[in-house]
């Protein structure tokens, strides 16, 4: 039995997507401009995070176009998905998928509610402090959708307005508690290349209902339509439906 259909539903006080604010670790500065996401459903859950000073890339580069200096910015993205588990007041994020290389260390945190719309972090594992906000508009319903027969993992998530997308790259990457940049030190651009693609994308559902991203791993892709997000509104029609649009229900 996998993680997933075997790990309980997380409390809803969870659910949603959280935008944290603070970022606090002993020896450095506060982290008050990066701009991070975790999106929670009933299990599942992905992770964005975007440095704040990251270069502008046009809306028509890509992989190929990018030169070395433009790559190496790009493999300073962090994000990850998967499953998550809660015991008591511990919160524990068992990565599936991670745009960094593993660092050998459990992604585990205790969890403090100030308010509903506000969680307060402590390290467990590690020394280190956050605060998290709810997004007004992602308390809604909450569903993990996973593409049947795509030729790459896919996942879909979402949170009342907000989806994001996961596509991860095909190879594993070799523990390096330094991250990736260090990692692709040694590497040729081609290597690297293969290396940064993978895609976690943050969207948000318009008056409209036109999935649109607001912040991705890729930059080109930010401000196109996620069109598959049409199977997100489908799941109450059933499961043939879904199937029909290729994907199945994980949450």
């Amino acid at each position: 039995m996998s993680l997933a259909s075997a790990a309980a539903p997380v409390p809803p006080a969870y659910h949603g997507v959280w935008r944290r604010t603070l970022l606090r670790v002993p020896g450095q500065p506060d982290d008050t401009t990066s701009e991070v996401w975790w999106l929670q459903t009933q299990r599942w859950h992905a992770d964005l995070r975007v440095r704040a000073d990251r270069p502008m890339i046009p809306g028509d580069a890509s992989l190929a176009t990018l030169d070395r200096a433009a790559l190496t910015a790009l493999a300073e993205h962090k994000g990850f998905a998967g499953v998550t588990t809660v015991d008591g007041d511990v919160c524990r994020w068992h990565r599936r998928v991670d745009f960094q290389p593993p660092s050998g260390w459990p992604d585990v945190g205790r969890m403090q509610f100030e308010t509903p719309e506000r969680a307060l972090e402590f390290g467990v594992e590690q020394d280190y402090f956050e605060i998290w906000e709810r997004l007004p508009g992602s308390a809604g319903p909450v569903q993990a959708l996973e593409a049947i027969d795509a030729t790459r993992p896919t996942w879909l998530l979402r949170a009342g307005t907000y989806v994001m997308r996961v596509r991860p790259r095909r190879d594993t990457l070799a523990t390096h508690r330094d991250g990736l940049t260090a990692l692709a030190a040694d590497v040729d651009d081609a290597t690297l290349r293969t290396w940064l693609d993978f895609e976690l994308s943050f969207a948000g559902f318009d008056a409209q209902g036109r999935c649109t991203i607001q912040r991705s791993t890729l930059p080109w892709l930010e401000g196109r339509a996620i069109d598959e997000a049409d199977a997100l509104t489908v799941t109450d029609a059933g499961a043939s439906a879904l199937a029909a649009r290729h994907w199945r229900v994980l949450d």
